[in-house]
């Protein structure tokens, strides 16, 4: 995100493991929003009829272990790390094992 109206080099760039929506308001105050999990228990009048309620097997609300990459940066003093952290998070590094070598 950067915020070409106010002349600003500074850029936020949010990542994280899985495909995910969010959304960013510049205006006063600047917000950025991320959308995990969609849960509502009554239609929102936007898509199903119903509501959205993901459950696990005891009837709990589907919890995922997501991990947050974040990088504040002025990009007249610095590059973006998006790519490199885009591969690290699709590439990681594997190990391998011989034991009759």
């Amino acid at each position: 995100m950067r915020d070409f109206q106010a002349n600003s080099s500074i850029q936020v760039t949010i990542m994280n493991d899985r495909p995910q929506g969010g959304s960013a308001d510049l205006s006063s105050p600047s917000t950025i929003e991320l959308m995990q999990h969609r849960r509502i228990l009554a239609t929102d009048e936007y898509g199903s009829r119903g509501g959205v309620n993901e459950t696990d097997r005891d009837g709990k609300g589907v919890r995922v272990k997501a991990k947050y990459f974040m990088q504040i940066f002025d990009t007249k003093k610095g590059r973006s790390l998006q790519r490199e952290q885009q591969l690290n998070i699709q590439q990681p590094p594997q190990y391998f094992f011989a034991f009759d070598y």
